[in-house]
């Protein structure tokens, strides 16, 4: 659901509906929680504004769905900004009251914007436990959209766990889907992710390709968070290329933005990465100031998150204390009206109408207390069955999971054993060439021996069978996909395009097959244009995301 819109345009119509409707209604709080979507990516400070109208109006038309919407709203929007205690406050509320409207889909994107928060912090095991049970919900709720978000989501937590090819497989899923589906905040959200990704693995010109692809959807999209975040990227890339010129460019373009919006998360890792700049290039001063910002911009969220948390407090106690005045005016009043309009008969037949009333009251409470009662135990009953079920889902899983680790340790083992067993062979074969030279030629049989016995021991084709045994237990479909797509494709291009979504190095490569690193650097060439693939294309990631297509 909370899919911003692309246009400005759109933006515009809405607060133009909303300026021309007069109406206190339901309607009115899904416009106002409307515009607090689109706005938590142009300017959360604007998402918050909106957010907390249609809180107000919602509850005082004890519109639930308008409420559980407002309160999502205004998580995210805090989050935007970096208030993460406040934003966590009101995703739970929201999902809260999105389970009691029995609303599978709000809970799981309530699962989603939490799990977000956690990930932000570092908390990776909560991240990952929100992320995964909003996949459950959306995939109940056949939300592809969601899915690939939910996918993204995870991929940036296995970026910063250093799981980097868990974190590729996810990404690579998330972008296929977001294209397929033409939503456009995704694919840039999906590559922004991906040069996060490849910033990390230190391979600085693919992460440059996909930050500048981000950059250039958020510009389309004017995703002021997208903005300021993706020249942040940009600035770390450039920098650590030590391309300071361009990395100072984009970390200012990203200051300005984020100051622009209030993204403070935003700019306290821009002050932090510009004093990292100014270090290096030798600009102390300015490194110490930046330093400054940077820590003054650490403390000033903090002490906002605690600011707003204590007015919040505040108001609810407030709100609570006015509530009690205002019952006890109204009981007085009615006292009053009372004991001047009512004479001593009538006050006699109130009192024993009262009491009647008194009694029906007690007995109508006791019943529903009962009847509570029961349906609390039926529901915890019920409870208590799902979580027993979601336990051994997820003991399956596990012995799922360790299996496939088991098989992917042994596969690992056998290639490794492998390389080294033809290293030494071609070591012994080199020596044995080397022999050959030097012996004189009455010996050149048993050197020529030697040279057969060492042939006959690196046999490619049988090692090849073996090594296609437990490639296959761990990558079922890869061949069958692969030939499927490709048919043309010889007995040796797949074992070349086998070798290579093991992610080996030139030198493994040719140890395996037999043959020069120049010859498998030409073999990998003729690979990718049988592939079809452009020059810029990642040959490695093409390769995975064939593995895992079914």
């Amino acid at each position: 659901m909370l899919k911003p819109l692309s246009a400005q345009h759109d933006v515009d119509s809405l607060k133009n509906i909303l300026n021309h409707y007069p109406n206190q209604d339901t309607i009115r709080v899904q416009l106002l929680n409307q515009l607090g979507l689109e706005y938590w990516i142009i300017d959360p400070v604007v998402a918050d504004e909106y957010g907390n109208e249609a809180l107000r109006l919602a509850e005082k038309l004890n519109y639930m769905q308008g409420t559980a919407f407002a309160l999502r709203v205004l998580g995210v929007a805090n989050w935007t900004r970096g208030n993460y205690e406040l934003g966590l406050i009101d995703l739970l509320k929201s999902r809260s009251a999105y389970q009691k409207l029995n609303d599978e889909l709000g809970v799981a994107n309530c699962h989603l914007n939490i799990g977000m928060i956690y990930a932000d912090q570092g908390i990776v095991n909560r991240a990952l436990e929100n992320y995964r049970q909003a996949l459950d919900g959306f995939e109940k709720a056949g939300r592809s959209d969601r899915i690939a978000t939910a996918y993204n989501k995870m991929g940036e937590v296995y970026i910063r766990s250093q799981s980097y090819s868990q974190a590729l497989e996810y990404l690579l899923k998330a972008l296929a889907i977001h294209e397929k589906n033409g939503f456009i905040y995704g694919v840039g959200e999906s590559n922004n992710r991906l040069g996060e990704l490849f910033l990390a693995k230190k391979e600085y010109d693919e992460a440059l390709s996909y930050f500048l692809k981000a950059v250039s959807i958020s510009e389309k999209l004017n995703d002021a968070d997208g903005m300021a975040r993706g020249f942040l990227d940009l600035g770390r890339a450039y920098l650590a290329q030590a391309n300071y010129s361009k990395a100072n460019e984009y970390l200012r373009k990203g200051e300005k933005i984020a100051r622009e919006v209030g993204a403070k998360k935003w700019l306290r890792d821009t002050y932090q990465t510009l004093r990292v700049l100014a270090e290096e290039t030798g600009r102390w001063k300015e490194a110490n100031a930046y330093a400054t910002m940077y820590i003054t911009m650490k403390d000033s969220l903090f002490n906002e998150q605690m600011a707003n948390r204590i007015a919040e407090i505040e108001k609810r106690n407030e709100l609570a204390a006015q509530e009690k005045e205002l019952e006890a005016l109204k009981n007085e009043a009615i006292f009053l009206s009372t004991q001047n309009e009512l004479n001593r008969n009538l006050k006699f037949a109130l009192a024993a109408a009262m009491l009647l009333l008194l009694v029906s009251a007690y007995l109508f409470i006791n019943r529903q207390r009962l009847r509570i009662k029961k349906d609390r135990i039926i529901y915890e009953s019920q409870q208590e069955m799902a979580n027993l079920a979601l336990q051994k889902a997820r003991l399956e899983q596990s012995k799922l999971e360790q299996e496939l680790a088991t098989r992917d340790k042994e596969l690992t083992s056998y290639t490794v054993n492998f390389i080294r067993k033809n290293e030494v062979i071609n070591s012994l074969k080199e020596r044995v060439q080397d022999l050959k030279k030097s012996l004189a030629k009455s010996h050149s049989k048993e050197v020529q021996q030697l040279m057969q016995l060492a042939n006959s021991i690196q046999d490619v084709d049988k090692d090849w069978e073996e090594f296609r045994l437990y490639f296959e237990n761990v990558h079922t479909d890869f061949f069958k996909n692969l030939n499927q797509k490709f048919p043309q494709l010889s007995a040796g291009e797949l074992r070349l395009a086998a070798l290579i979504r093991l992610n080996l190095n030139l030198k493994e490569i040719s140890s395996v097959l037999g043959i020069s690193p120049n010859s498998v650097k030409t073999a990998r060439h003729r690979l990718k244009k049988r592939l079809n693939l452009d020059k810029e294309e990642s040959l490695l990631a093409y390769l995975i995301q064939m593995d895992q297509t079914a």
